[in-house]
């Protein structure tokens, strides 16, 4: 995935923080929702980022996407979040156009903050992650020019932003465009993963009339000004095998801190460190005559956090402060997804990926204080 996706990422929240208005006076107004069922065509490119991948040039993607969705809206949503979000799963299915690569299915859970335009044009910003079910992945036999990715079931991610133009209290045609990610993490490599940047075409259905408005003359809460910095301590570990083929895995163990200030009803900024051993990379190390060197990476970060409800959406960018190993570039993303256990814990998930490849998923608990 590119660069300048994270920054993106970084960039969904900030709209809503720029709309916040006055102390609110009043008592909080309920919050409202609809359910909507879309469904979208998609047509898109193979991006091959590296020559391993250079097989799959040329390659044209087509999917089908069907969203069950709930769109909240009316002065209690908006006054809470200052947009009108709409969260939601999607089931998608592709054809990757190459013998090599196949189909897939995925499942996933999406989060979209919408802005509306005007009464008729609605701008969302969405956000994707969920797993895929994959035809065709590597085999020393059956498929070996496969280094895209070597399991059955991966995981997706993706980043759109779409345009709905709405026809009525009902009814919406959507376009959107997409950037769509699939790799297992490095749980079994090879891993470089498929990339590929869509256009769609959709039609959304509410199954009752709503008005998908920006409230008026409403003074925005904005009593998370007075909330001090919030810290968090949180330990992480995943698994992953070395070389293509090989079922032997290897533990991964890390943990590290993060500062967080919130800067908006929805919104807030990171800072923190991270430190870990990689006992798959001592492997390799130990393959390629480097015992000498370190396994454990340290790297600090910066970033943005989603905040919608229990469910906490981030974005990193991080830069290595401690690496000995020789292969991999100074700066890597991180994407998190988190769900709110109680005021004190969180737990969820985490990929960290080096330019257009992934590196790993972990699976982390999170301290809050």
């Amino acid at each position: 995935m590119k660069k300048w996706v994270v920054l993106c990422f970084f960039l969904i929240g900030l709209p809503s923080a720029s709309l916040l208005g006055q102390v609110d006076t009043t008592s909080p107004a309920p919050l409202e929702k609809v359910t909507t069922l879309s469904a979208w065509g998609h047509y898109g490119s193979i991006f091959a980022h590296s020559i391993e991948v250079h097989n799959t040039v040329g390659a044209h993607p087509v999917g089908v996407h069907l969203d069950w969705g709930q769109q909240w809206y009316g002065p209690g949503t908006w006054m809470r979040y200052g947009c009108l979000p709409r969260t939601g799963v999607t089931l998608a299915f592709y054809d990757y156009d190459n013998a090599v690569l196949g189909r897939s299915l995925t499942a996933a859970y999406y989060l979209e903050p919408t802005f509306p335009l005007s009464s008729k044009v609605l701008l969302g910003v969405r956000g994707a992650a969920g797993l895929s079910l994959l035809s065709n992945p590597y085999h020393p036999e059956r498929n070996p020019t496969n280094m895209s990715y070597s399991a059955v079931l991966s995981a997706y991610l993706s980043l759109g932003v779409s345009t709905y133009f709405r026809i009525n209290q009902q009814w919406a045609v959507a376009l959107t465009g997409d950037y769509q990610h699939v790799s297992n993490g490095g749980f079994r490599q090879p891993n470089k993963g498929i990339n590929w940047p869509t256009v769609g075409l959709g039609v959304d259905y509410a199954i009752r009339p709503v008005l998908l408005n920006r409230p008026t003359h409403l003074k925005r809460q904005q009593e998370w000004r007075g909330k001090a910095s919030l810290n968090d301590l949180y330990v992480f570990g995943g698994i992953q095998n070395v070389a293509a083929g090989e079922s032997q895995q290897y533990p991964l163990i890390g943990g590290g801190i993060t500062i967080r200030k919130q800067i908006g009803r929805t919104n807030t900024i990171t800072a923190g460190a991270e430190a870990y051993m990689d006992y798959a990379l001592k492997e390799k190390l130990v393959r390629d005559t480097l015992a000498h060197l370190s396994p454990l990476r340290a790297g600090g970060l910066v970033g943005h956090e989603f905040l919608l409800g229990k469910v906490t959406f981030s974005q990193q960018l991080g830069i290595y402060l401690f690496r000995q190993a020789p292969y991999y570039p100074l700066l890597y993303h991180r994407w998190g997804l988190l769900y709110q256990l109680n005021r004190s814990y969180s737990a969820g998930v985490n990929l960290k990926v080096h330019g257009h490849v992934a590196n790993f998923w972990d699976l982390r608990l999170v301290r809050h204080w």
